[in-house]
């Protein structure tokens, strides 16, 4: 009998052991390393997650014998341990960081650690990673975002610049960089036409915080209609038999209007491939090599038919030396 009474309770501890709510995090987190990917880039890693929202910038502070070091920008990236700064050029000295922050359970920890400035410089530029929608979506009519994900931090002093075919829509679009500066959204709240093909670009007017230019344009399309009733149309764009990477192609109607809408831009190789739907099209390449927001290199191509299915397309220096929306009119 005893033992029974002995099993009987040994049962019902071990179920209220079972049953016990976990012990809630109390300790704060702790620093793990600081990392110096170059001059301007630091990776603050910790033993736990951070809270994004409880970062508090003020509280950072990089300082040395006789500077302060500026931080432009603080986020927490995907891997949620890890804090990363952004800086003004650092000096090749040893700093103090100096810093509060708080993990998931609202743990707060003050920081206070040493490193070596560094001297390398991020030559590294940016590209982007990912484009939703993905190039061909459809069924797309309320609530249009349009997400662009770079490969690093993006210097969201310098406006990025766009495009957004057709020209009605321009406007209708809102951006907002996310904390990560690493992520930009474009919203509309309002619904597409029925059977509307988007076009969106790009373009490489961005830069990351050493000044390093966005690698290569971005570029989808999506559409409202439940399928694509489109033709493709592949082609490459050269000047003097050399390909020509930064450059938009422009499809317009063939009437007294002569509106633009598609564009595509080329690629690393001076190639495109784009949807569109069957007809005939004025076809107008442009370039602006030097980056000046002012064309320099064109040709146009009157009476193009889809049906033809590839472009060949030598162009040649511009006079009229005219910025891009010019040409988008």
């Amino acid at each position: 009998m005893k033992i029974k009474l002995t099993l009987v309770v040994l049962g019902i501890l071990a179920c209220a052991q079972k049953m016990l709510p976990p012990s809630p995090d109390r300790f704060p987190p702790k620093l793990v390393e600081v990392e110096v990917r170059n001059r301007t880039k630091i990776n603050v890693k910790f033993n736990e997650d951070i809270d994004p929202e409880n970062i508090i910038k003020d509280s950072f502070l990089i300082i040395a014998l006789n500077e302060t070091l500026t931080i432009k920008e603080i986020s927490v990236g995907r891997k949620s341990n890890v804090i990363t700064l952004i800086t003004e050029k650092q000096n090749p000295v040893q700093y103090s960081l100096q810093a509060i922050v708080a993990d998931l359970a609202g743990n707060w920890a003050k920081i206070r650690t040493r490193f070596y400035g560094s001297i390398v410089k991020d030559t590294i530029p940016p590209r982007i990673a990912e484009i939703l929608p993905k190039i061909g979506a459809t069924k797309l009519k309320k609530n249009i975002r349009i997400n662009i994900r770079f490969s690093e931090e993006i210097d969201t002093l310098f406006p990025a610049k766009w495009i957004l075919l057709p020209k009605t829509l321009a406007n209708r679009f809102t951006s907002q960089w996310q904390s990560d500066y690493k992520n930009l959204s474009l919203t509309m709240s309002d619904s597409l036409g029925s059977d509307t093909i988007v076009y969106f670009v790009l373009t490489r007017q961005i830069f990351d915080f050493e000044g390093n230019r966005l690698l290569a344009a971005g570029f989808t399309f999506f559409t409202s209609d439940s399928v694509l009733n489109t033709k493709l149309v592949t082609g490459k764009v050269t000047t003097g038999n050399r390909p020509v990477t930064d450059c938009f192609i422009l499809f317009a109607k063939t009437t007294d209007t002569n509106q633009t809408v598609a564009i595509i831009p080329t690629d690393t190789l001076g190639t495109f491939s784009i949807q569109i739907r069957e007809g005939i099209y004025n076809v107008i390449a442009i370039a602006d090599t030097n980056f000046d927001h002012r064309i320099d290199l064109s040709n146009k191509i009157a009476n193009f038919n889809t049906s033809a299915e590839t472009l060949l397309i030598e162009v040649y220096s511009d006079t009229l030396k005219q910025n891009l929306d010019w040409y988008l009119r």
